[in-house]
């Protein structure tokens, strides 16, 4: 007489070799997704240069220069007291050490500024100027103010925005 075994349910190998498969085409799939986030933040940063901006304009319109400010926190509270409804500017969506850079021509009566982010993608068509040229950090870790041709990033390319 055979004896069949009535249990129904998964052996632990089978198991096992389910979740291995599992975990190999999750680990695809998120590697792919990775080129995604980066495009992504990229797309929010030169966003978010492009509101600032739009800031820069209305302050320029008001003082007939731009302001004059060492780093981003010092821009932020001068557009912000500057009476124009800004209540705040945009940070880097990574935050921690990224962030965004503005600097100006002349320290009496700035007729120019220079807006950068560091970018996810180095080789992404928007880390050029407007002349094409691929921009870069300088030694002092922001973006010249001619908006390029410096050194080198430590991460990525820069995006520049300027007024001239």
């Amino acid at each position: 007489m055979i004896k069949i075994n009535s249990q129904k349910g998964f052996t632990l190998v089978e198991m096992l070799v389910v979740v291995a498969i599992i975990a190999i085409l999750a680990s695809v799939f998120l590697v792919g997704l990775r080129g995604f986030r980066g495009t992504a933040y990229d797309s929010r940063r030169i966003s978010d240069l492009q509101k600032v901006q739009s800031y820069l304009e209305l302050y320029y319109n008001q003082n007939r220069m731009y302001p004059i400010a060492a780093d981003w926190d010092t821009l932020t509270s001068v557009l912000k007291g500057a009476g124009l409804g800004i209540s705040s500017l945009p940070n880097d969506p990574l935050g921690g050490e990224r962030t965004y850079y503005y600097t100006y021509d002349d320290e009496t009566s700035p007729q120019k500024y220079v807006l950068g982010a560091i970018m996810s993608d180095a080789n992404s068509k928007t880390v050029t100027d407007q002349k094409g040229v691929l921009l870069f950090l300088d030694e002092g870790g922001k973006p010249d103010a001619e908006c390029g041709n410096a050194s080198s990033a430590p991460v990525g390319g820069v995006f520049c925005a300027s007024a001239e």
